[in-house]
């Protein structure tokens, strides 16, 4: 006699509602599924074969669940707890949801003796859990924005204050007013004479105290807000420009170091979510090498909501150190500790204190933009290459431009235009140092080496994009035989949209911007058949622009069915001809990039020589442009000679 059949682990309707609260992009859920299927059994299907046709990423991540959740025995619960230890999906409150719309959801896995491990308690002991690759390429990031920062004694010959300080934008670096206290006016704001001259931020190699040192300009104060002065302190409270009371301050730098180094984005903080997350903070306490030191037990602070409490070791020299939370998301600006005094007399940390960045972006969410006092961007110029192969002469507007075009598609295509020898390839040099590497992947293309079917282009720019030769071939394979007519263009170009995307946003903590840039269209044509309809495609899809910016450097075809207005053209000037503000703009960059700070006129008298020179030896031949001439010649003899003055 049969039983009756067992009830399913889950309805459709609360795989979907699970569905809904995952966080993950479509790739990176699929690798996760993946994985544990193959743990499973080596006869399960894959994500792709089990989302087959299903584009969106709901029903997508629905199917999968509910495929997982009909097995016997079933193993979604095993695919849900990875999800949520990876941070993909906030498992309690979408468990809310599912029992919302079917009743009891049973997702989480057992311990040996079959008893349920209770929600809460899960979400507990999964939270503290780190990818290694997580780790290792947050404390990569931190190190890099993370500087020293220090205040010479009125003498120039000791140290009057030092802290810690992380960059917030291409030339601004955030820490504590009281690091910078000596060198502020309280009464007014305003800076001290010879304020500048006594202050520098250092960027260090890593396990030594070297680095590269970056002066301020006289106006370096961008804002500031004092702290609240403890009850019973006699002396008057500070005055606050914003009205708050959170002790920090933003420093402008002579010089662009995020540019390399790339900085964190106060409008995208992170949040606590268990007592038992870990916290963060990277510093330079006592002035040594760069520290990272965790704990858990990370709270609010109940006597100010803008400050948190937590447990972290810190010494003097860490306040305005980074603080990230469990998912390796800058949360905070450490402060200070607090201390009381026991019966004896003696002194004991009480708890540390720690800025909300939330705090300070609400007060000044302009802080770290790359206009704040330079609306021209004069501080914002790349002066030599991230390599230091090459000075970097003139180019402002390519570099204005592809900084824009990497916050958002305006505009989406860059049409860049230039005689021979002008230097219009450079623009994908200038990209690479423009834009922060963990926020880009470059798809360069040659004009000469285009296909003439969609098929092969789509292929081509896949393999450029890194995506696996494996992955290649099972996406694209069940497109079917290759021609040129409309229809299977567009078959292809959905599945090229669909990877171009997930892996724009495989990484919900660091998206990335897609460059499509195609080289030398002055010297060969566009293919005219399959290849060029899946460009025109790419070139006007709005959902994929969102992601990705297309570069075309030497076109003069007209591009078809895209908006004027999404179009942008860098015209390159003549190579022999370079104006002598550009050189002084150069020059004065290097100048500082070599930790100077050049005198007033200084760089002008020198742009008037160097020109001279390289004018003389362009006469005499050689087969190189002035232009390639002087580049070469700043980056290696007048840097050295900068450098060892």
């Amino acid at each position: 006699m049969t039983g009756p059949a067992p009830s399913p682990a889950l309805t459709p309707a609360q795989a979907e509602a699970l569905a809904r609260g995952i966080t993950g992009s479509r790739l990176a859920v699929a690798a996760v599924h993946d994985e544990i299927a193959a743990r499973v059994s080596r006869d399960l299907p894959d994500f792709k074969t089990v989302a087959l046709g299903l584009h969106q990423p709901v029903p997508a991540f629905a199917a999968v669940i509910l495929a997982a959740a009909s097995r016997d025995p079933p193993w979604h619960g095993t695919l849900l707890a990875e999800l949520s230890a990876l941070g993909m999906i906030d498992l309690p409150a979408a468990m809310a949801e599912a029992e919302a719309v079917g009743g009891s959801v049973q997702v989480l896995p057992q311990n040996a003796d079959g008893s349920g491990i209770g929600v809460q308690d899960f979400a507990q002991a999964m939270s503290p859990a780190l990818g290694m690759a997580d780790l290792l390429a947050a404390f990569n990031l931190a190190a890099r924005r993370l500087c020293l920062v220090r205040v010479a004694d009125a003498q120039g010959a000791g140290t009057a204050s030092q802290g810690t300080g992380f960059l917030i934008g291409p030339h601004t670096v955030l820490t504590c007013l009281h690091v910078v206290a000596p060198l502020i006016d309280p009464a007014t704001g305003r800076l001290r004479d010879n304020a500048a001259a006594r202050l520098s931020c250092r960027f260090e190699t890593l396990g030594t105290g070297d680095g590269r040192l970056y002066p301020v300009p006289e106006d370096w104060l961008v804002a500031f807000s004092p702290a609240r002065k403890a009850p019973g302190d006699a002396a008057p409270q500070a005055a606050s420009p914003d009205g708050t009371f959170l002790d920090y301050c933003a420093i402008r730098l002579r010089g662009a170091p995020g540019r390399e180094r790339g900085w964190y984005d106060l409008a995208q903080t992170g949040a606590l979510d268990h007592a038992t997350d870990n916290f963060f903070v990277f510093q330079h306490p006592a002035a040594v090498p760069q520290r990272a030191g965790f704990a858990p037990g990370t709270v609010v602070d109940p006597d100010d909501p803008n400050h948190l409490r937590h447990r972290v070791w810190t010494a003097g020299g860490s306040s305005g150190g980074l603080c990230l939370d469990n998912r390796l998301r800058p949360i905070a600006l450490h402060r200070a500790k607090v201390t009381a005094r026991d019966a004896l007399g003696r002194e004991r940390t009480l708890h540390n204190l720690a800025v909300r960045l939330s705090a300070i972006h609400a007060a000044r969410p302009d802080l770290g933009d790359a206009r704040l006092g330079d609306p021209q961007r004069r501080n914002d110029r790349l002066s030599r290459l991230a390599d230091g192969s090459r000075a970097v002469v003139g180019r402002a507007s390519t570099q204005d431009t592809l900084r824009r075009m990497q916050l958002g598609p305006d505009p989406a295509i860059l049409i860049v235009q230039g005689p021979k020898d002008s230097g219009k390839s450079f623009s994908t040099v200038l990209l690479r140092d423009s834009v922060p590497i963990e926020a880009r992947t470059i798809i360069e293309l040659s004009a000469g080496e285009l296909p003439a079917k969609a098929m092969d282009l789509a292929r081509l720019i896949l393999a450029r994009a890194g995506v696996p030769a494996g992955r290649i071939d099972a996406v694209l394979s069940a497109q079917g035989g290759l021609t040129t007519a409309a229809a299977t263009v567009a078959g292809i170009f959905a599945v090229l949209k669909r990877e171009l995307l997930d892996l724009a946003r495989g990484n919900p903590a660091q998206p990335r911007t897609l460059w499509l840039v195609i080289d030398e269209l002055d010297v060969a044509r566009l293919p005219g058949i399959g290849a060029r309809m899946l460009l025109d495609q790419i070139y006007s899809d709005g959902e994929l622009r969102e992601a990705l910016r297309v570069v075309l450097i030497g076109l003069t075809d007209t591009l078809v069915g895209v908006e004027a207005r999404l179009i942008g053209f860098d015209p390159v000037p003549d190579p022999a001809r370079i104006a002598a503000q550009e050189l002084e703009d150069c020059l004065d960059g290097l100048t500082v990039a070599a930790g100077k700070a050049p005198a007033v006129g200084e760089s002008r008298r020198h742009a008037r020589l160097v020109l001279g020179a390289a004018e003389e030896l362009a006469r005499q031949g050689g087969g190189r442009s002035l232009l390639a001439l002087l580049s070469g010649y700043l980056a290696h003899v007048y840097l050295k000679a900068v450098e060892e003055w």
